[in-house]
């Protein structure tokens, strides 16, 4: 797995989220959960998620985005498989 398609991944994500048609409450969840994904996987070669929770709150925001922002969800989904296939 290449770090910096992880990161270009959740640098998409960013993007996306800010032209959602979201609630400020929710908007801060996905902006808070790429945060945490990307503080976790720093920058070096090691892929090391140290927060259990990440896998479980990405979850849920898929099951939230599915149905009215399908493109945010999808992105989600492949992140999901992305830190899965590493490990995490």
């Amino acid at each position: 797995m290449d770090p910096k398609q992880l990161h270009d991944q959740l640098n998409q994500l960013q993007k996306e989220i800010d032209v959602l048609t979201i609630d400020g409450g929710s908007r801060a969840k996905l902006h808070a959960l790429v945060d945490d994904i990307d503080r976790e996987l720093g920058c070096g070669p090691q892929f090391v998620l140290e927060d259990s929770s990440l896998q479980d709150r990405l979850e849920e925001l898929v099951a939230g985005f599915e149905v009215e922002h399908p493109t945010v969800a999808g992105i989600l989904k492949d992140i999901m498989v992305k830190l899965a296939s590493i490990g995490v």
